[in-house]
């Protein structure tokens, strides 16, 4: 818990929410029921693969202010991971902070039952990252319906919800404040919002990883506090996103900004861009791979999705990514680089979190964008996210297509 003079850990309660609709670990709250209604819809379906983007949630207004999957899924299963990954730019000052936490098998004991949270911080010179873990699941807990989480440890805590962040780690501690504004799909309030992996996100274990950008820009404002040096920011960009399933892919590569250094013309724009070698039909007997992808840009609120995606990436340092909607006339070319080490990034494995990606917040990337042939946006950055993570040690050249 908090020690004395902290702040609270327990994410308001809104008054429509009761305290028994949070959701805990508990190992007989499996539904099997569930799961065979979802291997009877993945036998009805075409065969499938990641990430998209473009079924939207009917059980959402236009109004919505959070996106689909925003909730827990965790419902007592075993062989089950669920982390949400969170960052803050400070472009003025090149700074970066990333909050990550996951939770492993918390339906049963297992060798990698437990919770985990890493901060990832980066300034002009280096970054660094400070972690920890418990086995023990039961100070967990989390609604199933909305984005509101919380762990309450000896060691260290946190909590988060789509408005409030707060917590403490190994002598960093944070607290500040969203205001959401893009989701993945157009402006909280304006737009409906999507499922980044569509109806797939439907079919429970048989796909996995799953993925759903939650915001795509937000404006944070409140404090960072590492070893007695406090950070204070006002509508700092801020992002956030999340997984779920069995395991993450074998290999990746992801790109995310929302904060350009020049954009012509002058716009909001954020981007996130990913691509990786993934499970079908996870954990059967007859589970195979595919490389899957997706670009997602938002441009003053507006969203331009691309469902067919090329790239060519190395193991570390260059990114080279082309993508399409061809029934829209729609494409964009993304150029990313860096000359840095990068830090390592603990992710979800079948032994529980482990050093198995790297990544920079100091990636210099282009994006140029065309409707119909004629440039919409050409823009650059210093301050982009940089990603590869799995078995990687190879060029990698892959194509991906989806179908709406």
């Amino acid at each position: 818990l908090p020690k004395a003079g902290e702040p609270s850990l327990k994410p308001p309660i809104r008054p429509h929410q009761s305290q028994a609709q949070w959701s805990r670990p508990n190992a007989s709250s499996t539904d099997n029921s569930h799961r065979e209604n979802a291997a009877a819809a993945m036998r009805a379906a075409m065969p499938a693969i990641l990430l998209l983007l473009s079924q939207p949630s009917r059980s959402l207004s236009p109004q919505a202010r959070r996106t689909p999957h925003a909730g827990y899924h965790g419902q007592g299963q075993t062989d089950f991971f669920e982390g949400w990954y969170n960052r803050i730019t400070l472009p003025e000052n090149e700074q970066s902070f990333a909050f990550i936490y996951a939770i492993f098998d918390p339906g049963r004991r297992t060798a990698r039952s437990g919770v985990d949270a890493q901060v990832l911080a980066s300034t002009a010179d280096a970054a660094k990252a400070i972690c920890a873990s418990s086995t023990d699941c039961s100070p967990f807990a989390a609604a199933p319906h909305d984005l509101s989480l919380r762990y309450a440890g000896d060691t260290f805590s946190f909590a988060m919800t789509s408005v409030q962040h707060r917590g403490r780690l190994d002598g960093v501690t944070w607290d500040f404040r969203v205001r959401p504004d893009v989701g993945w799909g157009g402006r909280f309030g304006d737009a409906r919002q999507y499922s980044t992996a569509g109806w797939l996100a439907a079919l429970g274990p048989l796909l996995s990883p799953h993925y759903q950008v939650l915001m795509s820009l937000g404006h944070a404002t409140g404090w960072v506090e590492i070893e007695g040096q406090r950070t204070a920011f006002v509508d700092a960009p801020f992002y956030a996103e999340k997984n779920w399933g069995r395991g993450f892919p074998r290999k990746w590569w992801w790109l995310q900004c929302n904060a350009f250094d020049a954009v012509e013309p002058a716009s909001q724009l954020t981007l996130t861009a990913t691509g990786a070698r993934r499970s079908l039909l996870a954990g059967g007997a007859l589970e195979r791979e595919e490389d899957v992808g997706l670009v997602g840009i938002h441009l003053d609120g507006e969203f331009w999705p691309f469902p067919e995606v090329e790239w060519t990436v190395a193991p570390w340092g260059a990114w080279r990514v082309t993508a399409s909607y061809a029934d829209r006339g729609t494409s964009c070319t993304i150029e990313a680089e860096t000359d840095d080490e990068g830090c390592a990034v603990r992710v979800p494995s079948k032994s529980g979190m482990v050093d198995g990606a790297r990544e920079t917040y100091r990636g210099t990337l282009r994006v140029t964008m065309f409707d119909n042939g004629r440039e919409v946006v050409s823009a650059t950055t210093r301050h982009a996210c940089l990603e590869t993570g799995g078995e990687f040690d190879a060029e990698w050249a892959a194509a991906s297509a989806m179908t709406e």
